[in-house]
């Protein structure tokens, strides 16, 4: 092979490379989301919060719980974050998304998932109220309006390496004569919906469990009620 040959066949190598490299990081971003500040230390809690966002808060309570979540004794961390403004009760957003930091043994967190766009997810709760988690692995997000709450629960699935959605309770509080009000309580484990809204009912679903990344404002009521 001649040399004009050879180093044109060097360039075109070299040129394949970096953009296979641009694909695949802007791949990334696209899906993560948060991928360029996936890492911090452990000090620094808002070394892994995005630019632009911040963790809903009222006062000096934050959304943020800090619990051994998939249970490998390592502390991990689950925040509600928005790009709102505290000032005006994040009226402003137009992104909130509940997001999981799982901790790891050299003291960084990595972003292990999140939900998507949930912008009405503190509307009308408590800060308090919004996130909590019980039993130390169960995530339990809370959300409130004027005619109904529901409850989104989700929880590590080793079996999916992944938080999935385990389970809801969505009660709708009817009109003024409380026609339509009632629940319906799901167990996605087992495929079970138990509801009273009109009537009594059992329903079994054939669905397998969702992560958390499926849940968003646009589709959280079909997957948690009829």
């Amino acid at each position: 092979m001649s040399i004009h040959k050879l180093t044109v066949l060097l360039i075109l190598i070299v040129l394949t490379s970096c953009n296979n490299q641009m694909v695949d990081s802007k791949t990334s971003k696209k899906t993560l989301g948060f991928q360029e500040k996936q890492n911090s230390v452990v000090q620094d809690l808002q070394g892994f919060i995005p630019e632009g966002y911040a963790i809903i808060r009222s006062g000096d309570k934050f959304n943020k719980v800090k619990a051994d979540l998939n249970t490998d004794g390592i502390y991990d961390y689950v925040v509600l974050l928005s790009n709102g403004t505290e000032s005006k009760d994040y009226a402003d957003a137009t992104r909130v998304t509940l997001a999981i930091f799982e901790g790891h043994t050299d003291g960084t967190f990595k972003l292990k998932n999140q939900t998507g766009n949930l912008t009405y997810a503190f509307i009308y709760t408590a800060v308090e109220q919004r996130l909590k988690v019980i039993n130390n692995t169960v995530i339990i997000l809370r959300h409130q309006s004027m005619r109904h709450d529901y409850e989104l629960k989700f929880k590590y699935e080793a079996d999916y390496d992944d938080y999935m959605l385990i389970g809801s309770d969505y009660n709708n509080y009817g009109n003024a004569m409380h026609i339509g009000a009632g629940n319906v309580s799901t167990n996605f484990v087992f495929g079970v919906r138990n509801e009273t809204i009109d009537y009594i009912k059992t329903t079994y679903l054939n669905t397998a469990l969702q992560p958390i990344s499926v849940v968003n404002a646009d589709n959280v009521y079909d997957l948690i009620s009829d």
